[in-house]
């Protein structure tokens, strides 16, 4: 079972998609038509006081008016990191059955150094031997 985890971005002051989030739901949106995913992670808390709104939610808005099925769509609302992304995200894709993970970010969030997402999930997914992890970001 495929799983995508979609990584958000914090959300601007105006409550409007921030620049990344967007080029990342552009990503996810490609993934979904090049996949099929079964099931799709949204994964991002309230990173902004100045908002009500956690990422995940805004992730789910967006891709549910582009014609995304509700029932595929999960949100994890609680993670404030990359970190907390990982450590999240992996145990509900593991609830969800899935046998690969494919990791959703932006190209210069795939590739950074310090908290790699990469790194992250796959410390995770360590504890997860069943879960093989994919990466994408457009690119």
């Amino acid at each position: 079972m495929l799983v995508l985890v979609v990584l958000g971005h914090r959300i601007n002051d105006d409550g409007g998609m921030s620049e990344l989030m967007s080029v990342r739901m552009k990503i996810t949106l490609s993934a979904i038509e090049k996949f099929r995913p079964d099931k799709i992670i949204l994964s991002g808390g309230v990173a902004n006081s100045n908002v009500d709104s956690s990422e995940a939610k805004m992730m789910y808005d967006f891709l549910k008016v582009h014609g995304v099925a509700e029932e595929i769509m999960v949100m994890e609302d609680k993670s404030m990191t990359t970190k907390q992304n990982a450590e999240f995200s992996v145990p509900i894709a593991f609830e969800l059955g899935a046998t690969e993970l494919l990791l959703i970010t932006s190209p210069e969030h795939m590739h950074r150094k310090f908290l790699n997402p990469i790194k992250l999930f796959e410390k995770q997914l360590s504890r997860y031997t069943e879960i093989t992890l994919r990466t994408y970001c457009g690119t």
